[in-house]
Formats: structure tokens, C-alpha cells, sequence
């Protein structure tokens, strides 16, 4: 190798080593210097945050103060009791906030989960709140702490072999015998603090680095059961997680405790979906066989099936509650309505007429209308335009959902109270029709219970 060639190599090497050093020094400044403002930092353990926070990352944590709401949709820190771990131990816990329970509890998730955790959070057991993601700078001390010496020392040798070369190939050189070249003294002169500022970062950085390993923050573990976007001042993950039924897809009826059809005999009901109850075992007037059946698909009375699909229903809301509010609407809505998430400002969402929510030529455009109460009144109905879909319209309500008689409606209807469907009818044509699903999820109460007259329900295509 020429000397050119040579010199071109240790240039290249030196400055990539350099650039990797900085980074980590950066990047561990980041996760230290908030302790400075009293704010703390914490380790991700494990995997259940992923993909937006991976074992290793640091999470930089505020606390909460107490003239601040719990941060419905955000990631926090909090103490797990030990009867809530599988091994009785006491540990800290980074997840999202999914849902208020509106009793002063609450339920948190870990995005890679299908499910809530099982444990209802408290706002005392709240440690912090997240503020800053820091990707992989705790990796190091992940390891020491799980005593897995081989990724250790590989990455302390390559980091002792970049502070190595940078001292190594940024050195100042010694030009004493061209010193009768006053051009070439000049320039050594101007390089020689240059090159000693760029040395002595690399060994302060190194040394910051070494410290946040040898000193390694506290660890949060992320291994529980839902899913993640926070409203923190800086965003810690990626947008929310796409809305999906997964196993609730083929239901047009699913509720936790019973589902009733009060039309007389059975007669002009048509579902075309299956219809199913867990942990509860009540269908009344629906079935799928006999001399007139008035369910076309499956019948899943506190079966498995059901089961699983609640559970998917569950995280369905969790991921809806976890999008951010494009707008607050009063009560009474009127359109048309563009793509969004909306809430109530007193509460409660009532269609009294016709309502129309318009996509503006986009397919894939989402409505989700949250309030506490969802009502819509007498001969009311949805229309969709500008290519607004119904498998893309979700009604989401804390409490109960009341359907009028004669209503004619589009989208999946979620309730932790219970939801009633034409009761009211004043005779035979009076229907309530309906593309979509309804589910009583039963976490509040009354709740687990749909109550339906002269229903003709299809799934959104």
C-alpha cells in the first residue's frame, strides 16, 4: 500500500471511530444530563413496548405533578405490586395508559401485547411519566445487569479500539525538523489545539459512556399484555397502532354478558355475521338453525371463539382510545363530517337526523366519534360520502349506546355500558338497520348486554 493509500485509510478509520464516539457520548449526555432538572432515566428490560421501544433504549422520565390529569394515551412509569408479578417481586413497569376506568382506575398495555394488563393502575403507583426516548444506550448496562459477558466486552473492546485510534491518528505530529518552513510551522502552530480539543472530547466522551455503564440506571421492565403514541412533550413512539378487530371481525353482535332479540318470534331478523356472548352464555331469539333461522353465521354462546374475540374487541378500544383528538363537537352532530377522532365537549354524541361523514375521496379515511353516552334518535341515519367507508366508522362510548327505532346507521359500535336497538318501535316497519357491529364490552355497569328489535345487520365490506 502506497503511503497516500495509507494515510487515506487512517483518515477514513480515525474520523469513523471518532464519529462513533461522539455519538455515544451524545447520546448518553442526552440520557444523563436531565437529572440536572430532576428529572430521571430508566433502562427498557424487555420487549413488550416494541417496535417503538426496544430492549436497551432509555427513557428519560418527568414526574407527574399533582395538579396534572393522568395522561390517557401516554407512557408511564409505574410500581407493579408483587402479587401482580408471576414472580412475586415488586418491579417498575413502562407502559401506556389504554383506558379511565372513570372509578379512579385506570388500564395500561405494552404495545406488542394483545391484551390490557391485568392489574387496574392507580395514579399513586405513577413513578414518571415519559419525555425522552434515547435508542440503545443502555444496551451496555442490559448486559452487565444480565450478565451476558460476550456482547459486553465485544462492545467495550470496540469502543476502547475507537478511543485507540482517535488518539492514534488525530495526534499532533512533531514537524521539529521542518521548523525552517515557516508556512509549515504556521499551520502545525493553528492544528495543534484543533487536534487536542477533538482528542479530549473523545476522552471525556468515552469517560461519560463509561460512567453511564458503571453506574447503570434504574431498569423498567415492558412484559405485561396492549399497545403505544404518548402526549409527552417530546413523542417517545411512532403514531398509534393501526385499528384492527383481528377476531371480532366476523361478528355483527358480541357482548360479555347476553344478547336478546325482542322482535316477536324472531320474525324479520336478519343478521348477517355470527353473534356471540363471553363469559356469558345468554342469546335469546337468534339462531342459525331451524325451520326459520335469522343468523346466517355462527352462534357462539360463552364458547372460545367468543372469548377470543372480546379480547380483540378490548385492544380495538384501548387502540381507539389511544388516537389523538382532532377536534371537540357539541352534543348534537351535524354534517358532513371529515375524517377524525372526535369527542364530546358535554360528554355525549347524539344523531337526530341525517349525518353525513365524507371522506373526500380518500377509502382508507377513519371517523371515530368518543363520548360517554351514544344516541341515535328516531328515524335517524348515516350516509357516507366521497368514499367513506363503514369498516372504517367506530362509535366509541364509556357508558351505554341507544339506538332509535327506525335508525338506519354505518360502523362498529363499541359500549362498555349496555346498547339497545329499536325498543322503542311503534309496530312492524319500523326496523333498525345497521352495517356494522355492535359490542358491550361490559366494563362498566350496567353493561354486557345488547337489547334488539327487527335488526337486518351486515358486516362492512
Amino acid at each position: 500500500m502506497t503511503a497516500a493509500l495509507w494515510g487515506w485509510a487512517r483518515l477514513v478509520t480515525g474520523t469513523a471511530a471518532q464519529i462513533y464516539l461522539v455519538m455515544l457520548a451524545a447520546l448518553a449526555a442526552i440520557a444523563l444530563i436531565p437529572a440536572v432538572f430532576g428529572w430521571s432515566s430508566t433502562v427498557i428490560q424487555t420487549g413488550s413496548m416494541e417496535p417503538h421501544i426496544d430492549p436497551g433504549d432509555v427513557v428519560v422520565l418527568s414526574a407527574l405533578p399533582d395538579d396534572q390529569p393522568v395522561p390517557l394515551g401516554g407512557v408511564v412509569q409505574f410500581t407493579s405490586p408483587a402479587p401482580a408479578q408471576p414472580d412475586g417481586i415488586e418491579r417498575s413497569v413502562l407502559h401506556r395508559i389504554v383506558i379511565d376506568h372513570e372509578d379512579g382506575t385506570y388500564a395500561t398495555a405494552g404495545d406488542a401485547n394483545a391484551d390490557v394488563d391485568s392489574t387496574p393502575l392507580i395514579r399513586e403507583q405513577i413513578t414518571g411519566q415519559a419525555r425522552l426516548l434515547v435508542p440503545f444506550i443502555g444496551l451496555p448496562a442490559l448486559w452487565a445487569d444480565a450478565g451476558r459477558q460476550l456482547p459486553l466486552a465485544l462492545w467495550a473492546s470496540g469502543t476502547v479500539a475507537a478511543l485507540l485510534l482517535t488518539l492514534t491518528v488525530f495526534a499532533p505530529r512533531n514537524h521539529s525538523e521542518d521548523l525552517t518552513d515557516g508556512a509549515d510551522s504556521d499551520h502545525n502552530t493553528r492544528q495543534l489545539p484543533v487536534l487536542a480539543r477533538r482528542n479530549a472530547l473523545a476522552v471525556a466522551g468515552t469517560a461519560l459512556l463509561a460512567g453511564l455503564v458503571s453506574a447503570p440506571m434504574p431498569p423498567s421492565t415492558a412484559a405485561f399484555t396492549a399497545r403505544t403514541g404518548t402526549r409527552a412533550s417530546w413523542r417517545v413512539a411512532a403514531p398509534p397502532p393501526a385499528l384492527t378487530l383481528g377476531r371480532a371481525a366476523p361478528y355483527g353482535l358480541l357482548a360479555s354478558t347476553s344478547v336478546i332479540n325482542q322482535t316477536p318470534g324472531g320474525h324479520e331478523t336478519a343478521v348477517s355475521a355470527n353473534v356471540g356472548t363471553s363469559p356469558g352464555t345468554n342469546i335469546v331469539a337468534l339462531h342459525n338453525t331451524g325451520s326459520r333461522p335469522n343468523v346466517t353465521g355462527a352462534v357462539e354462546a360463552g364458547t372460545p371463539a367468543a372469548a377470543a374475540a372480546m379480547t380483540d374487541a378490548r385492544a380495538l378500544e384501548s387502540a381507539l382510545l389511544a388516537r389523538p383528538v382532532t377536534a371537540n363537537r357539541s352534543a348534537a352532530l351535524t354534517g358532513p363530517i371529515t375524517a377524525g377522532v372526535y369527542t364530546s365537549t358535554t360528554g355525549a354524541f347524539t344523531v337526530s337526523s341525517t349525518l353525513t361523514l365524507d371522506a373526500q375521496g380518500d377509502p382508507t379515511a377513519v371517523f371515530v366519534f368518543r363520548a360517554t353516552t351514544l344516541t341515535a334518535a328516531l328515524n335517524s341515519q348515516i350516509i357516507l360520502a366521497g368514499g367513506a367507508r363503514a369498516a372504517n366508522v367506530y362509535w366509541v362510548a364509556a357508558g351505554n349506546i341507544t339506538l332509535g327505532a327506525n335508525t338506519t346507521t354505518r360502523g362498529t359500535y363499541l359500549a362498555r355500558g349496555a346498547i339497545t336497538a329499536n325498543l322503542n318501535s311503534g309496530g312492524p316497519t319500523q326496523r333498525f338497520t345497521l352495517e356494522g357491529r355492535l359490542i358491550s364490552l361490559g366494563t362498566a355497569s350496567p353493561g354486557g348486554t345488547i337489547d334488539l328489535n327487527r335488526p337486518t345487520i351486515t358486516l362492512p365490506a
